[in-house]
């Protein structure tokens, strides 16, 4: 585990640019698939690339340039969905009941085991925290009746982050 996990709350922004190397990379991620490289899914993976944490649909929107095409909020909700199939991207529901999508950075991070990472929720600042290397225990998965096939199980600690955690000790020192 690392020593300083990295929030995952989405941050408000306004629609970006992406550098054109990460528009290169985001064309050749889709190329390596045999995918159809389109402008949606070209954007939204740059977005993706670009972003250091977990995003919403809404967020993906909101960053998408403003002098490029316009891409309607159903094609955002199908290419995101898309880009998890492929392996591109992960998908949880946040604290919120909200979904947030985030890059899976490298091959390691493809396989299962990395895909169910935990995460911890602050409860007072209602940030979220990726938990790298601690992964959901295996009873975590609940017996299935025969024939069903369990595909993803989530596990969030929910509880102080250590910044809530030392405010609260200095204010009562």
């Amino acid at each position: 585990m690392s020593s300083s996990p990295s929030p995952t709350q989405d941050m408000p922004s306004s629609a970006m640019t992406p550098a054109p190397g990460t528009l290169d990379a985001a064309h050749e991620r889709l190329r390596e698939l045999g995918a159809r490289v389109t402008q949606p899914r070209l954007g939204i993976l740059a977005c993706l690339m670009e972003s250091h944490e977990p995003l919403t649909h809404q967020a993906v929107i909101d960053r998408m340039p403003a002098d490029g095409e316009a891409i309607d909020r159903v094609t955002v909700y199908r290419v995101l969905d898309w880009l998890v199939e492929q392996g591109l991207a992960q998908k949880r529901a946040g604290h919120d009941r909200v979904f947030r999508f985030s890059l899976v950075e490298h091959e390691a991070a493809r396989a299962q085991v990395h895909r169910q990472h935990s995460h911890f929720h602050c409860n007072r600042c209602d940030r979220t925290f990726c938990l790298d290397g601690v992964s959901a225990p295996a009873q975590a998965a609940p017996k299935v009746p025969s024939g069903f096939a369990v595909e993803h199980v989530e596990l969030t600690v929910n509880g102080v982050c250590a910044e809530c955690g030392a405010r609260t000790h200095g204010r009562q020192g």
